[in-house]
C-alpha cells in the first residue's frame, strides 16, 4: 500500500467505497431520473439539487468511474510499438494522453466532483424540475460542460457551467482540485509529517507540470496532445526529423510505469525532455487513479466492489 492511498483516503466521496455490483447508470442518468428537489433559485447556468437518499448519487458516480476508468486502462494497455515504423511516436503520445485524461476524470469523481457534459435530456430535466419547485432561472439552462460537486453532509449536488472546450474546462477543474488536494494532504493528522510532506510535494510537482511552459489553467498535457495530433509536431510522425535520443526509451516506460507507486515517480528531473515529462506526468495520474481504485475496492463491506466491474475488471482481463 502506498502512502498516497493513506493521504487520499480521507478525501474520498463519503460512502463511495461501499458501492458494490455493476453500476451502469452515470450522473447523466441520475439527472434524467428527476428524483431530486430544487429548493434554491437556479441561476444563470447554475443549480443545486437536493437528494433525500444518497445511494443513487453514489451509484451514479460509481457508474461514471467504471466507464471512464475502464477507458483509461484500455487506452494505456493498447499502446504498441509499430514494427514497420519503430520511430513512430504519435499514437504513443495520443493514447498516453487519453489514458491520463480518462483517469483524471475518474479520480476527480472519486473525490466527489465531476466535469460532466449536460446534453439536451439532462437540461430538459433540470428545467422541468426547477419549474415544478418554482425555482426556475430567468433564462432556461443551456447544455454544455458543468462542474458538479457533491456535498455528502447536505446531500446536494451543486453545478456551475464550466466554460471552454471539454478538455480546456476539465483541466482547469482538475488543476484546481489537485491544488487543494496538495494543500489538504498536509492536514491528514493520522499520517506522519514526513509522509504528508512527501505527498503534498509530489502533488505540487503535478500541479507545476500541468502548467508547464506557462500553460494556462493546467492544460499543458492537452497542448502537447494538440501539437502531436493536429499539427504533427515534436518529430513524432514520419519522417521523424529532429527526434531526440531519449525518444527511443519512451515505449519501454509506457509498459509499466503507470503501475508503480505514484509517489515513486519523478515528475521534475527532465530538463528539455518535454515528451518524457509529458509521459511521466500522464503516468502519475494513471497510477494515482489505479492506486486509489485498488485501495477503495479493498474497503467495500457490502459485496464485490463496483471497481471490479469496471477498471479493475479491465486490468484483470489483461492480467495486469
Amino acid at each position: 500500500m502506498s502512502v498516497f492511498d493513506d493521504i487520499a483516503r480521507p478525501f474520498w466521496l463519503a460512502g463511495l467505497n461501499q458501492v458494490s455490483g455493476r453500476q451502469p447508470k452515470g450522473i447523466g442518468g441520475l439527472i434524467c431520473d428527476e428524483n431530486y428537489q430544487i429548493y434554491t433559485q437556479m441561476g444563470f447556468n447554475s443549480f443545486i439539487l437536493s437528494f433525500g437518499d444518497p445511494e443513487p448519487v453514489l451509484e451514479a458516480f460509481a457508474g461514471d468511474i467504471n466507464r471512464i476508468g475502464s477507458a483509461s486502462f484500455e487506452s494505456v494497455l493498447g499502446i504498441v510499438r509499430s514494427t514497420a515504423l519503430p520511430k513512430s511516436m504519435a499514437w504513443l503520445v495520443v493514447q498516453t494522453y487519453y489514458s491520463a485524461f480518462f483517469a483524471a476524470h475518474a479520480l476527480l469523481r472519486m473525490l466527489g466532483e465531476s466535469c460532466t457534459p449536460l446534453e439536451r435530456e439532462q437540461v430538459h430535466s433540470l428545467n422541468r424540475v426547477g419549474n415544478l419547485f418554482g425555482a426556475a432561472p430567468t433564462s432556461p439552462l443551456i447544455g454544455g460542460i458543468y462542474h458538479l460537486r457533491y456535498d455528502a453532509a447536505t446531500k446536494t449536488i451543486s453545478g456551475t457551467s464550466a466554460p471552454g472546450s471539454p478538455h480546456e474546462a476539465f483541466w482547469r477543474v482538475f488543476h484546481g482540485r489537485m491544488v487543494r488536494l496538495s494543500n489538504d494532504a498536509l492536514t491528514v493528522s493520522t499520517e506522519a509529517l514526513v509522509n504528508r510532506q512527501l505527498a503534498a510535494a509530489k502533488l505540487s510537482e503535478l500541479v507545476g507540470n500541468l502548467c508547464f511552459q506557462s500553460a494556462p489553467n493546467g492544460r499543458w498535457l492537452s497542448s502537447v496532445r494538440n501539437s502531436v495530433n493536429y499539427s504533427q509536431r515534436l518529430a513524432t510522425w514520419y519522417p521523424y526529423s529532429g527526434q531526440q535520443g531519449y525518444y527511443s526509451g519512451l515505449f519501454q516506460k509506457a509498459l509499466d510505469e503507470w503501475t508503480e507507486d505514484p509517489l515513486n515517480l519523478d515528475l521534475s528531473s527532465y530538463g528539455d525532455q518535454d515528451l518524457r515529462r509529458f509521459q511521466v506526468t500522464c503516468n502519475f495520474i494513471i497510477s494515482a487513479f489505479r492506486a486509489v481504485a485498488i485501495d477503495m475496492a479493498s474497503r467495500c463491506g457490502t459485496g464485490r466492489s463496483f471497481h471490479h466491474f469496471g477498471s479493475l475488471g479491465c486490468l484483470n482481463v489483461a492480467r495486469r
